[in-house]
């Protein structure tokens, strides 16, 4: 049996009479008054925090307190510069080394040098020698006397302090002078190329400023006689080298001519030997 389908229309509005059903009885509500319902009806505006805060006036913020003036640092001094120029040497006073002075062989100063624990040990040692009150008895009737004895100690002490001193200011010394003629020598080779082209052009400066052209030229001096020196022993050496082969190749001629005439000799007897004599 076949099924159809009814498709729900849209209902019309009734025209017929809705059956009456009965209404509960509603609560009679009493209207608020005019006054009552603006009251409620105004918007109520709840001051918030930040609101109030911008309302009330804001505190004067404390005045900072002024900081202390710091003391100025005393001014410390620059550090020396690597370019800055070397400074020329304090005013030194050199002793004279006598005159009659010969050093010693190194041979016999063998097993005789102090050693450092020795050396800072003398100061003290020296100030209780001179107050050793049983010397003698201590050390015995050989040792050496006191007096003698303290004045060698003391002796030996301060060269070596002069030495020390003298190997400090040696090394000082010698970095002084490495760096001095450093920064010389850098001006003296801006100076070479222009003095050789005025002294190509005028030859007469050689002779009128000749220190100058020493020093300007003392490297490619040095260089030319170093170079003519070699070129000398060069050309000596091959001349001797020649002179030896030559030599050698005249020794290795005259050897056979040497063996080859008594062998002549010999040969010419023994073929006259057996027949008669020649007419």
């Amino acid at each position: 049996m076949a099924t159809t389908k009814h498709t729900p229309k849209a209902s019309k509005p009734s025209t017929s009479t809705p059956a009456t059903t009965p209404r509960k009885p509603r609560a009679k509500v009493r209207k608020p008054a005019v006054a009552e319902r603006a009251a409620v009806s105004a918007p109520v505006t709840v001051p918030t925090p930040q609101a109030s805060a911008a309302s009330t006036p804001a505190a004067p913020a404390a005045t900072p307190a002024t900081p202390a003036t710091p003391a100025p640092a005393p001014a410390s001094p620059p550090a020396p510069s690597s370019d800055a120029p070397v400074a020329p040497p304090p005013p030194v006073t050199r002793p004279s080394r006598p005159a009659p002075f010969g050093p010693p062989h190194p041979a016999d100063l063998r097993g005789f040098r102090a050693l450092a624990s020795q050396v800072a040990a003398v100061p003290d040692a020296l100030t209780e020698l001179q107050g050793f009150a049983n010397y003698g008895a201590v050390f015995g009737i050989t040792a050496p006397d006191v007096g003698q004895l303290t004045q060698r100690v003391g002796v030996g002490y301060d060269w070596t302090m002069v030495l020390s001193q003298t190997t400090a200011w040696f090394k000082y010394a010698k970095a002084q002078q490495g760096m001095a003629w450093k920064d010389a020598l850098l001006l003296l080779e801006a100076l070479k190329v222009p003095f050789g082209l005025a002294s190509t052009a005028n030859p007469a400066l050689l002779s009128q400023y000749p220190a100058v052209a020493r020093l300007l030229g003392a490297k490619t001096v040095v260089a030319k006689r170093a170079a003519a020196s070699r070129a000398r022993n060069k050309k000596a050496a091959a001349t001797a080298a020649a002179g030896a082969t030559t030599a050698a190749s005249a020794q290795a001629t005259q050897a056979p001519a040497a063996t080859a005439a008594p062998a002549a000799t010999q040969a010419n007897g023994a073929a006259a030997a057996p027949g008669t004599r020649a007419s």
